[in-house]
């Protein structure tokens, strides 16, 4: 009997045994799943896009690594534009889209219904295109922003010839035709480093040398000439200028035939755009001169002479040029009211800028007190004007 109750109890005592194993193994499992169920998803890395990509091939992404499976759709902005793709992480692209900005966001939705989202860097696909710069509404401009101190462009200006230096001595024309005082010096002329370029005119001094038609010259100026180098067919000019007065002083924006040097003045033809007389600040005068036709011109006041900046054009097309300050008009002049004269302005100009000392047009005469003067330029500006206007480079 005591054989009997030991098998018994030995029996109880494993049935309890497992028992307790088979209830710790659930518990552990039961805990396990719970830690599972309640882990919170989390991106340890995030999606990655290759950093070169060419146009035309299909662009693969490097999934987000995650702390818990999910499931992942993509969606893709291309040049700005939404792609869905599902759940394929890739992306066929097109030759179109070289130089198209590109990123990915991966979306996991994870068991426990939460959502995370993955983003890319952003690429660009194949070469970027270069911007393209803004198209200048002019033909031809210059607007003086260099360093102080910076001559012009001789690309653009004439800085040696004949009709732009000197006394005018050396094409024949001594004085200009006008009994003018000065020597032309164009290099002289130099922006001042807040956006203009400045035409000076000076006395000249001990030391300078100057030998004009009436003996030592008593000034020099500056004379910018675009002959040769830039010419002009219709179209719209316009100058933003500033004059200083004094009685003498004869600066003046203006345009010769681009044929001068062959059928002489004034068979060329001559266009004043703005002339002035330095002891009369507040009159602008703007002028046409052609073959049989001289002095063809009107004056207009200019509000506060020469106290400010103001802009001075010119409207050109075919058989016609019309005057303007500062946007009105002021004069104009037409093929038809030349009295059957040859209308010589259906052909190239070339423009000058200059600043003369004394002359005809100013009476001949120079203040005692003046020994100094200029003209500042803010810019030039040529456009076309109703489909007309040729810039001719030479």
């Amino acid at each position: 009997m005591g054989f009997v109750r030991s098998e018994i109890r030995r029996v109880i005592l494993f049935r309890k045994l497992a028992s307790a194993l088979v209830s710790a193994a659930l518990l552990i499992t039961i805990a396990g799943g719970s830690a599972q169920a309640y882990a919170s998803p989390r991106i340890v890395k995030a999606v990655i896009i290759p950093a070169t990509i060419q146009p035309g091939v299909i662009v693969r992404l490097t999934p987000a690594v995650t702390n818990l499976k999910s499931t992942r759709t993509y969606a893709w902005y291309l040049a700005g534009h939404r792609i869905l793709t599902g759940k394929s992480p890739a992306l066929k692209t097109f030759a179109s889209d070289n130089g198209s900005s590109l990123y990915a966001i991966e979306s996991l939705k994870f068991a426990n219904k939460k959502v995370l989202t993955s983003r890319t860097k952003t690429v660009t696909v194949g070469t970027a295109v270069p911007p393209t710069p803004p198209t200048s509404p002019y033909l031809w401009s210059q607007e003086f922003n260099e360093a102080s101190g910076t001559g012009v462009n001789s690309s653009d200006f004439n800085l040696t010839s004949p009709f732009g230096t000197g006394d005018g001595s050396d094409i024949g024309n001594p004085g200009w035709g006008n009994n003018e005082r000065q020597w032309y010096l164009p290099t002289t002329a130099k922006t001042d480093g807040q956006g203009n370029l400045v035409l000076p005119a000076l006395k000249t001094v001990a030391g300078d040398n100057y030998s004009c038609y009436y003996g030592t010259c008593t000034w020099k100026s500056a004379k910018l000439i675009t002959l040769g180098k830039i010419g002009f067919k219709y179209g719209r000019i316009e100058v933003r200028a500033k004059l200083s007065g004094g009685q003498g002083q004869w600066p003046a924006i203006w345009m010769l035939g681009a044929n001068q040097p062959s059928v002489n003045w004034p068979q060329c033809g001559e266009i004043d755009i703005a002339e002035w007389k330095g002891d009369l600040p507040n009159m602008l005068w703007g002028t046409l001169h052609g073959p049989g036709y001289l002095n063809q011109g009107s004056t207009t006041s200019i509000a506060g002479g020469f106290t400010g900046y103001h802009t001075y054009r010119i409207d050109w097309i075919p058989n016609q040029i019309t005057w303007y300050l500062d946007g009105v008009q002021y004069h104009q002049m037409k093929a038809s009211g030349i009295g059957g004269n040859t209308w010589v302005f259906n052909s190239e100009q070339y423009l000058i800028l200059n600043v003369a000392m004394g002359g005809a047009f100013v009476g001949n005469q120079i203040g005692s007190g003046v020994t100094q003067t200029s003209m500042s330029v803010d810019w030039i500006h040529y456009s076309t004007l109703d489909g007309n206007g040729t810039l001719i480079r030479h």
